[in-house]
């Protein structure tokens, strides 16, 4: 209806808010961006298959470079995060993400865990004294510094979107990495994902471009523009296209940026060619889990998102209304963030820090629904959680997702571990 499509819009608007900050010098940007928005969205009622929803894009697998030795001896060390083996060092190998799952390696991200996160390129300006982060396979203008600095420093887990930085030479350690997702933060300035810019693909013929992740990503009919570059547009990780691993059998495998995280009988298709392929698949770097949170203005029967989200079963009574579902997306459990573009006398970031934190939480309900992660509101499947079946075959929480209803509340109800690690797909959502 006329009215969800306003909904959304609205929702977008504020979401952009954040990443175009409304100063005069950032209007331009921020009126562009939801021109396209807005056209989209209304085209969206005169034809449905203009219609792209988020939950279509998929973001790559990742593997990194193993040094054995220095692995068994310091596991902090041994392992680091990169998009192919052309990042590895002498006495190191690439493994594809199928064998680092293998070898019980931790899982690489480019999204909101800031540890785990692909490193990217460092650089160093002697004139500015600042630090930039660049793809991979890009030059520096000044001093290379490589895609590893501090990577040998402790970083507590609480690091993530909205903390302040700090520990630049010395643990403990926060925002003063360059990564895929999160770009280095000088002084104790706030680290912020989806910050990192990337290059484009750009065809001389045609004029056409989009966001690339390396330099190899990129067609033989297309140049490469560097993300300093001048005609090169913001392109932060959500937006950047990658392309994927194909089987042998010609089906589908998975988002990837690079041949090396494919197996030795898979094809790797680059973002072109995956477009113009049979294969329809949305592939983007990472997918925009931070900019998440309920509409603090809608109601359904008087019953705002908080309200609904503190009965029993609510995703079940209520995320069946398309309204409901597009204005609270973490009670549905569509995404669950902390929205650091809003403030109070302190921001999410600041609430985690309190000791009476959970008493502001239950006591205010607009604080409750901004800092949804902080008030332990999310209610998302452990993607890392692992089970045996009846059968002993492990299985994860995509797998009791995939069962039909009754066969979900069998399994949930059965094994109280599926319950806990699976609370989105099993309906065992609970305020803490």
């Amino acid at each position: 209806s006329i009215s969800l499509i306003i909904l959304k819009i609205e929702i977008l608007r504020k979401r952009l808010r954040f990443r175009f900050p409304t100063e005069k010098s950032h209007r331009n940007k921020y009126d562009i961006k939801m021109m396209k928005i807005s056209a989209i969205l209304i085209l969206m009622i005169l034809n449905p298959s203009y219609a792209v929803l988020e939950d279509s894009i998929e973001v790559p697998k990742y593997g990194g470079c193993l040094n054995e030795t220095a692995y068994d001896e310091d596991p902090t060390t041994g392992y680091h995060c990169h998009f192919s083996g052309r990042s590895c060092m002498n006495g190191e190998k690439y493994l594809s993400p199928m064998k680092a799952e293998a070898k019980g390696l931790p899982k690489c991200t480019c999204d909101e865990d800031y540890n785990n996160n692909v490193y990217v390129n460092k650089c160093y300006s002697m004139n500015t004294h600042q630090v930039t982060c660049i793809p991979t396979d890009e030059t520096c203008p000044e001093m290379d510094i490589g895609p590893r600095s501090n990577s040998g420093l402790v970083v507590p887990e609480s690091c993530g979107h909205g903390s302040a930085a700090y520990g630049a030479f010395e643990p403990p350690s926060c925002g003063k990495r360059c990564t895929c997702n999160f770009k280095y933060q000088s002084r104790a300035y706030q680290v912020m994902a989806g910050t990192t810019m990337y290059g484009m693909c750009y065809n001389t013929g045609s004029h056409q471009a989009y966001c690339a992740a390396t330099k190899s990503s990129c067609d033989s009919s297309e140049m490469y523009v560097e993300s300093s570059n001048a005609m090169a547009s913001e392109c932060p990780c959500t937006d950047v296209q990658v392309g994927a691993c194909i089987s042998n059998k010609m089906k589908f495998a998975f988002c990837a940026v690079s041949a090396d995280s494919c197996g030795k009988k898979d094809t790797f298709l680059k973002p072109l060619e995956l477009a113009n392929s049979e294969h329809d698949h949305n592939c983007r770097l990472c997918e925009d889990t931070w900019n998440c949170a309920d509409s603090t203005d809608f109601t359904r029967n008087d019953k705002s998102c908080f309200d609904m989200s503190n009965e029993k079963k609510s995703r079940k009574k209520f995320c069946k209304f398309e309204d409901v579902k597009t204005a609270c997306p973490v009670m549905c459990g569509d995404c669950c963030a902390d929205d650091m573009s809003l403030m109070f006398t302190y921001n999410c970031a600041g609430l985690k820090l309190r000791d009476d934190k959970k008493d502001i939480c239950e006591s205010d309900e607009k604080v409750s629904s901004v800092c949804a992660r902080t008030c332990g509101r999310c209610c998302t499947d452990d993607a890392t959680y692992k089970f045996k079946d009846e059968n002993g075959k492990k299985r994860n929480c995509e797998y009791v997702a995939s069962r039909k209803p009754n066969s979900i509340r069998k399994i949930c109800r059965s094994n109280n571990r599926v319950r806990r690690y699976c609370p989105n797909t099993c309906d065992n959502c609970k305020m803490s």
